[in-house]
């Protein structure tokens, strides 16, 4: 049965350079999918009309970089470096979970980001510590309804066994090594991924390398044949992380060995060379820029507008909830601002600026079709355009912080918040409506991340953290291979 929605008389800014951005104008949605975007569009018999007058709708934003499982820990690195989050996060509550705290984490965080307005996300998911870890961080994403590519991370969390006896089945941990993880993929693959097909899942399968800045190359290039070997969509890794980084060059090695393609995402790359951003550009990987975390924990300035310039593909992640919040409004604003202001410092004999550069849209297109682009859904995603799918943002300018709208994108960009955002789709559904998430199990969802949470933290704060290994290859002198 066909079913149609009539979007009538929004502020439409479409990231469509076709488009444009357009006042009094509707759009047409037949099964999920855009059919039309213009003023005056005719209904006809059953359509369902919802009426977008002073409203501003914008295609869904795209999270090209988050580590879903840490939803639970939410606020615990606000004032850590990334030393500290090294030392706390991956070498100890990265023991803890279990896989019953993955599904509750990954469901939480799939609906806190629609509440957001993200509708597509990459889950960078290093949580995997048995196959049932694997089956409900799965099951948590598609239960919360978010489109995506969940990565399989194959980095091994660190043996607790003074922590372990209580919140793991112990022998499963020891014994889920590298050749069991490979195993484990390909089954996961098999049984939550008919088709791995973006145009028909709503969620597929992708591969995230054990740490790329860790390994040796021989090793970063087998773990990337076995990921596409098996047909995983994009395999994304963090690499080039700012005054962490010791010139390992892993994206300049990987271009040289003629690694480097489309299906690469590579994080936060602060660190990276112009040749690198040209090698990047020219095989058509991307890079997902996460600004929040970048700036606070001394991982160097956001590389976002230089790759830009060099003509990569560049999205926006919000990478950690144990830090920050989901929120990508904000995180396009910090981007901005940071930018702008660096660019101010850098100005010759200290001329006050006259044209502020980098300009509003752009870093509203990377949390969008440069997003979309960076994960090769740029086809499906990213802009209101007809033939794509129906993944909107509608946020309603009626409120005190929203009025007057002169300027859509500046509204947008400066003034708006979450609280502004009415109606989320993702494929035409209603995700969000009336400012409330729709997920009937938030009430029981909610008291259980609380006893979770609660336990969690109560285990790790009682740990000794100083017997803690530096197992993810942190040392005074930065990240060193093993």
């Amino acid at each position: 049965m066909c079913t149609l929605l009539l979007i009538k008389n929004a502020t439409v800014i479409s990231v469509d350079q076709n488009i444009g951005t357009k006042t009094d104008c509707d759009i047409l949605i037949q099964d999920g999918i855009i059919k039309d975007v213009a003023p005056n569009i005719s209904e006809v018999a059953g359509t369902e009309v919802f009426d977008a007058t002073d409203c501003i709708v914008c295609p869904g934003f795209v999270d090209t970089h988050h580590h879903l499982w840490q939803q639970l820990l939410r606020g615990v690195c606000t004032d850590w470096s990334l030393a500290n989050y090294v030392d706390k996060i991956r070498n100890l509550y990265g023991s803890l979970y279990t896989p019953e705290d993955v599904y509750v984490a990954n469901k939480f965080a799939a609906l806190d980001l629609i509440n957001n307005g993200i509708t597509t996300v990459v889950d960078h998911c290093h949580i995997l510590n048995s196959s049932a870890h694997t089956d409900a961080a799965i099951t948590g994403l598609k239960d919360g309804g978010i489109r995506g590519i969940w990565c399989y991370g194959f980095y091994e969390n660190p043996l607790r066994d003074d922590i372990l006896e209580s919140n793991h089945d112990k022998p499963t941990l020891h014994a889920f090594d590298h050749e069991a993880r490979e195993a484990d993929a390909k089954r996961a693959l098999d049984q939550h991924f008919a088709s791995n097909d973006p145009a028909h899942e709503l969620l597929t399968f992708g591969g995230a390398p054990s740490e790329a800045e860790l390994m040796s190359q021989t090793a970063l290039q087998q773990e990337i044949d076995f990921f596409r070997s098996i047909g995983a969509r994009v395999i994304t890794m963090h690499v080039a992380i700012g005054n962490y980084d010791k010139g390992q060059k892993v994206v300049q090695h990987l271009g040289d060995a003629r690694y480097l393609r489309e299906d690469l995402l590579f994080s936060h790359g602060a660190a990276l060379t112009d040749s690198e951003l040209q090698l990047i550009r020219e095989t058509g990987a991307g890079i997902s820029v996460t600004p929040e975390t970048e700036l606070q924990m001394g991982m160097g300035h956001p590389v976002a507008f230089r790759a830009a310039q060099a003509g990569c593909n560049v999205g926006l992640g919000i990478d950690i909830t144990s830090n920050q919040n989901n929120d990508m409004l904000a995180l396009m604003r910090l981007l901005l601002q940071a930018e702008r202001s660096k660019r101010h410092l850098e100005m010759l004999g200290g001329e006050p600026p006259v044209d502020i550069k980098p300009k509003s849209d752009e870093a509203l297109y990377m949390a969008t079709m440069g997003g979309a682009k960076t994960m090769g859904l740029d086809h499906l995603i990213g802009s209101v355009s007809p033939g794509k799918r129906a993944d909107l943002v509608i946020m309603r300018c009626d409120d005190i912080n929203m009025v007057p709208v002169i300027n859509p994108i500046g509204a947008l960009m400066y003034n708006a918040h979450i609280g502004n955002i009415d109606t989320v789709l993702i494929g035409g559904k209603r995700v969000k409506s009336g400012g409330q998430v729709i997920d009937a199990s938030w009430p029981t969802l909610r008291k259980d991340v609380r006893q979770r949470t609660a336990k969690m933290v109560g285990v790790a704060v009682a740990a000794d953290t100083a017997s803690i290994k530096p197992a993810f290859g942190w040392s005074d002198k930065g990240f060193e291979k093993k």
